[in-house]
């Protein structure tokens, strides 16, 4: 072929080479705009049956609280106030007993009791425009103690007393501010509720919730762990306690873990680690208290007997005290009891076998 036909050759060619171009380029489009409008339409009938679609959450952001789960600012709680654009007009600031926001830089008060932070840091930031003080502050608030919103924890615990809680605290927790449950606490909790609480189960004021600490210590019953709200009264009772003393390895007061089912004689042996060498097992003693010294009963008891399934086991009332004489010598049921009333005074109180804190 000669150089000029190759020319017109190559010129063709290029040529056919745009047009298919075109051609396969306005394809694409009708395809992408066929199949856009497909999936548009099947995500519109998907979002119609089943609701939105979730975004995956973003690494390390939480979800945002709905506002009723939003903490209200409270007399006497401690803020920190930030002012991006003036440092020097923020600071530490505690709410005044009738609920004011005082700051130098405004000339009056903001209410703050019952506002979210987000809605404070909205108000200061309103206060300093309408004192001419900055034109567009960018203000932030935060709550550094939460004294506005407070429970009482009393009885059993290490440091009964009232405390300020964050949001979202739960019994548990609550006790843990108490120190925890002293040895001698018993098996249930009472929590009177306060307005805030009686508003979030629908219950009236006053109503009471009682948690029974076995179940939730052993991890049987989660929804115990119930949380506490502003106002809330946690009520830890005494435990009914059963005593053993004399010669056994460990003598004390043991506290009942379940009243309903109170303890036997041999449970009370084992909680005190059984019987040292020099025990009389069979020559035992049931010290009943009563108020009057003439009331008192002294239940003779053959312990060994009842370890070896000879005799049927003995039901414990609160407060008995079980005496395991020794082999030295005999005493009269009186005298038994005599010595057993005396070795109670100063014994150990041992727990029941859960600990919320630590005592210090």
């Amino acid at each position: 072929m000669s150089p000029a036909g190759l020319r017109r050759h190559r010129i063709v060619g290029m040529k056919h080479m745009r047009d298919v171009n075109r051609i396969l380029l306005h394809v694409g489009m009708i395809v992408t705009v066929v199949l856009g409008g497909a999936m548009a339409r099947a995500g519109a009938a998907c979002a119609q049956e089943n609701g939105p679609m979730a975004l995956p959450e973003s690494g390390g952001t939480a979800p945002a609280s709905s506002p009723a789960e939003e903490y209200r600012i409270g007399p006497g709680d401690v803020i920190s106030v930030s002012v991006l654009e003036a440092p020097e007009l923020g600071g530490r600031f505690r709410i005044s007993e009738l609920g004011d926001l005082h700051m130098a830089a405004l000339p009056k008060a903001i209410h703050a009791d019952g506002q979210t932070t987000e809605e404070l840091s909205r108000s200061i930031k309103q206060g300093f425009v309408e004192a001419k003080q900055l034109r567009d502050p960018s203000v932030n608030v935060a709550v550094e103690e939460f004294h506005g919103r407070t429970i009482t924890i009393t009885g059993a615990v290490a440091k009964p007393s009232v405390y300020p809680i964050p949001p979202r605290t739960t019994l548990l927790e609550a006790l843990a501010m108490a120190g925890g449950l002293l040895p001698n606490a018993g098996s249930t909790v009472t929590v009177v509720r306060g307005k805030a609480s009686a508003e979030a189960a629908s219950e009236p004021v006053g109503s009471v919730a009682i948690v029974d600490m076995n179940r939730l210590a052993t991890g049987k019953d989660s929804s115990a762990n119930v949380e506490v709200h502003k106002g809330d009264v946690i009520s830890v009772p005494t435990a009914e306690i059963v005593y053993v003393v004399g010669a056994v390895t460990k003598p004390g007061g043991f506290p009942i873990p379940d009243p309903t089912i109170g303890m036997s004689v041999v449970q009370a042996i084992a909680m005190s680690e059984g019987f040292t060498s020099v025990a009389a097992p069979h020559h035992g003693v049931i010290v009943r208290q009563s108020t009057s010294d003439a009331a008192r009963q002294e239940i003779p008891v053959d312990i060994a007997e009842l370890m070896t399934g000879k005799r049927t086991d003995v039901r414990l009332a609160p407060n008995d005290i079980l005496y395991v004489p020794n082999s030295m010598g005999k005493r009269t049921l009186k005298a038994a009891g005599d010595v057993a009333m005396a070795a109670v005074n100063g014994v150990a109180i041992y727990g029941i076998g859960y600990r919320v804190g630590q005592i210090k």
